[in-house]
């Protein structure tokens, strides 16, 4: 009994360390980052009618206040992006069923990173995922007679998930990039990003020059890694003597940052603040 009691005693004392240690280092967004972007749902190439129709259902959303009741909830404050244009040109075509194919069969299929917040997360406390755009696409669901149905996706692969009708958007703070534009049809941008730079308050790193030679962490597939690529010095500047390190989803990098295995944390404006403020 005094062995097990010694052992509990070591245990508590041990995670009371490891917690005081946790909390003395403070996290921050830097300054300089990879440049601005926006968000918008993705649906397949030619599924104009689908688009169409959310799109309208969002516009009404704008106009009575319902998006800004959900963007006040998340952000503290009415963040959403409105009046925008689509990426590139709607279209009708006259074979295009992609609406009445989601209304025949009851259900709006959402593929989305379930490790996104506050956009769309798993909730710790009631395992439910949450977030702002889910609570965007539940109303839309709502008002277009159908289901919402929310599916996890592997994000490196959400293309694939969406060509092969295994869900019919992606919604979940997906950054506007030319690549996207052509290869999905994309909704009105409807919230403004960028891609920063999050390292320990103390770090040496105050801008992205400072990257060079560095372990910078980041999601695999992410708009995070296509803003990193896109910027040729930086990228060059962190191969020379460092490493991009490409995770999953984007809580097992901060995690890393955290335990001093990668040096900086490169993602989305809205996603790290969270992360930052709810640790």
């Amino acid at each position: 009994m005094k062995k097990l009691l010694a052992l509990v005693l070591a245990a508590a004392a041990m995670l009371t360390m490891l917690a005081s240690c946790g909390s003395s280092t403070k996290y921050i967004v830097l300054e300089d980052n990879f440049g601005a972007e926006e968000y918008a749902v993705g649906f397949r190439k030619d599924d104009y009618a689908l688009a169409a129709k959310v799109q309208e259902i969002l516009d009404e959303m704008y106009a009575d206040g319902t998006a800004a009741k959900i963007s006040e909830k998340w952000f503290g404050s009415d963040v959403c992006l409105k009046n925008n244009d689509f990426p590139r040109e709607m279209k009708t075509v006259k074979d295009d069923n992609s609406l009445q194919y989601v209304l025949d069969k009851g259900t709006l299929v959402l593929g989305l990173d379930e490790n996104f917040p506050p956009m769309g997360f798993r909730d710790s406390e009631s395992g439910e995922i949450v977030g702002f755009d889910i609570d965007l696409a539940t109303e839309v669901a709502a008002r277009m007679g159908v289901k919402l149905d929310i599916q996890p996706i592997n994000w490196d692969a959400k293309e694939m998930e969406l060509s092969e009708k295994k869900i019919d958007c992606i919604w979940n703070g997906m950054s506007v990039t030319e690549e996207r534009a052509a290869n999905m049809f994309l909704s009105k941008p409807y919230i403004a990003n960028a891609q920063v730079i999050i390292v320990a308050e103390d770090s040496a790193i105050k801008s992205r020059a400072d990257l060079a030679g560095k372990k910078v962490a980041l999601q695999k597939g992410s708009s995070a890694l296509e803003a990193v690529q896109a910027d040729e010095a930086t990228y060059n500047a962190i191969l020379n003597g460092g490493e991009i390190v490409e995770f999953d989803e984007n809580l097992s990098a901060y995690l890393d940052l955290k335990a001093g295995r990668v040096d900086a944390f490169v993602v989305d404006k809205v996603v790290g603040e969270y992360i930052i403020v709810n640790n």
